[in-house]
């Protein structure tokens, strides 16, 4: 009888083993497989947006190819019409997509993340998407990494909400939806990862920038199985002429902390003086795109979000007083399409200010000393890094995203210096505020911790049902038959009550029935032992970190009703308390920073 045994249960005892070495890891494991999951599906929903450009621009031109030289190749007449038409259709969309969901707001991903609870609504956003398709590819002064970043953030945040994760893993997940999304605008996924860690969530801490790297690499495959390979600008070898030169670049920090805060004013002087015209959406937006028509009769290449004209001045091939000119008008270009209400992103606008402040400085560098500066394309290159620090307020993304899309290891010491001397210099001003900052609702930002739902103050909100439970006197062959196909830390033993009276390993239940001193007829009480750890409702998080704190091993916890009543209410991840302690200490560092 007991070889017969053996004989039944020991197949049974080794698969379930097997399943248990291999998901031993479980948070992890399934953290990191569907932040590579979100990554994938982030990164072709970025394909497809760019294939959606790349339609409606020959729509709306007849015409492929980059935007500026579209834009050359139209008369007078047409680059005045053509982003006038896409700024009307673009207002359309949004229009009558309010009327068609009215009380649905798009949220942003930026909002989901920071002051929301993750969840992303796909028809507002959607409908957004496709203005953006029109503002851009009509020739909108105006990113396409915006959108593209939207998109892949609506992805993590529908593969959450489908299962049905806690709060702060869910904006996890759309956080790694973001990391995809800048990895595939850019091909930068270090930078991809550190620009959602370092200015959305406001922490760098393992638990959460693991899988924004693990999305981040996913998407950036992706992206190169679809696109090919390539750095995203086209720019010569740096040149380092002296070690002396590093004050100049330092110079020119400051100089672009200082021109980064009349940048911000300036689009946000633009929102208001649109927002005051009181007009329908599309016929402010065809205004908007009016204007800029206008400005490209006679300087064509304030057409689109401008990575052909950068490549020109990183090369030098855009130089003087038509370098300037091109400056000036993309800057107001830009602030009339932002402030229009036009779709898109402002990062690569922000690159291509920050590209041409730095040849500028360089070039008249370099007429006043030819032999110990190198050219304009040198500080072009290092100016790029250093605008975006000091919009962004993030100075080590900045220097890895100029790093990873040149690929050229010369820039890294004047980047270095120039980004974050332009990220002190623009925090010398009292109201100085990053260009991210103000995507958030202002009403929203000004809340206090009390009043923000998102502000978990305790652990109910990451409160999950229990893995396994089984009532005392069940078999441990009906244990083993009902183990569930994912990993199981613990299994709870309840008494006819729901009452948490045990728990038992089962890991060590595996290990005891394929020996030969359990026999799986015995009842589960033979293997339970009194459950050593416990969290309660309603208990803050410190109070439960302090409880995981006492051991190394537990990643899952029980939660029972109180001190006084033990039902079972279900359990609390480690990992998810982790997040959501580093959620809550990110905020109050934010709000340190900003007092």
């Amino acid at each position: 009888m007991i070889r017969q045994s053996k004989l039944v249960t020991a197949p049974i005892a080794l698969l379930t083993r097997l399943r248990l070495a291999l998901m031993r890891h479980e948070e992890l494991t399934s953290v990191m497989a569907w932040a590579a999951l979100i990554g994938f599906l982030g990164a072709t929903s970025c394909v497809l947006f760019r294939d959606g450009i790349r339609l409606f621009e020959f729509l709306l031109t007849g015409k492929y190819g980059d935007l500026v030289q579209v834009a050359e190749s139209l008369k007078d007449w047409q680059r005045v019409i053509i982003p006038c038409a896409g700024g009307y259709l673009a207002g359309l969309v949004l229009y009558f997509g309010a009327r068609v969901l009215p009380g649905q707001r798009s949220v942003d991903y930026m909002e989901a993340i920071v002051v929301g609870n993750g969840a992303i609504q796909a028809r507002p956003t959607l409908i957004r998407s496709l203005s953006s398709l029109c503002s851009i590819a009509s020739g909108g002064s105006i990113g396409r990494e915006g959108p593209m970043v939207q998109l892949a953030g609506l992805i993590g945040s529908k593969i959450g909400t489908f299962l049905g994760v806690p709060v702060p893993r869910l904006r996890l997940m759309v956080a790694c939806g973001a990391s995809a999304g800048i990895t595939a605008a850019y091909n930068a996924p270090i930078s991809g990862a550190l620009f959602v860690a370092e200015i959305v969530m406001g922490s760098i801490a393992m638990e959460s920038f693991g899988p924004l790297l693990v999305s981040a690499v996913t998407a950036n495959v992706t992206i190169h199985h679809f696109l090919g390979f390539s750095s995203v600008f086209a720019a010569p070898q740096f040149q380092f002429v002296s070690n002396w030169e590093l004050l100049f670049y330092a110079v020119l920090g400051v100089l672009l902390g200082h021109l980064a805060p009349p940048f911000l004013a300036l689009l946000k002087t633009a929102k208001h003086q649109f927002a005051k015209l009181n007009w329908p959406t599309y016929l402010t937006m065809a205004a908007g795109g009016m204007l800029v028509g206008g400005i490209s009769m006679f300087v064509p290449e304030v057409w689109g979000n401008g990575f052909s004209t950068v490549s020109g001045i990183l090369n030098g091939d855009i130089i003087g007083w038509m370098l300037l000119i091109i400056l000036l008008t993309k800057v107001l270009s830009t602030a009339i399409t932002v402030g229009s209400g036009a779709v898109g992103g402002v990062f690569t606008p922000t690159l291509f200010a920050g590209a041409a402040i730095g040849a500028l400085f360089g070039g008249a560098l370099h007429l006043a000393m030819p032999h110990h500066v190198a050219n304009g394309s040198a500080y072009a290159l290092v100016g790029m890094g250093g605008f975006l620090a000091a919009t962004t307020h993030a100075p080590l993304m900045s220097i890895l995203m100029i790093f990873e899309m040149t690929l050229d290891y010369n820039v890294v010491l004047p980047l270095m210096l120039a980004c974050v001397t332009a990220h002190y210099a623009a925090k010398v001003y009292r109201h100085g505020r990053s260009i991210y900052q103000d995507t958030l609702d202002p009403e929203v930002q000004e809340k206090t911790d009390d009043q923000r739902e998102w502000h978990l103050q305790t652990i109910n909100a990451l409160i999950k049902p229990c893995s396994a439970i089984v009532h005392r006197g069940t078999s441990l062959q009906q244990v083993l038959n009902t183990l569930p196909k994912r990993a199981v830390d613990a299994i709870y033993v309840v008494n006819e009550d729901n009452e948490l009276v045990a728990w038992v390993d089962p890991h060590k239940l595996i290990n005891d029935v394929g020996g030969s001193g359990v026999s799986v007829v015995q009842d589960i009480d033979a293997l339970a032992t009194p459950v050593p750890l416990s969290l309660q409702t309603g208990m803050s998080l410190g109070a439960a970190l302090d409880v995981f704190l006492r051991s190394d091993d537990v990643l899952t916890l029980p939660v029972i009703a109180n001190a006084w009543h033990s039902t079972l209410v279900g359990q609390v991840s480690r990992h998810d308390l982790l997040l959501a302690v580093q959620d809550q200490i990110a905020s109050r560092n934010k709000q340190a920073a900003a007092g």
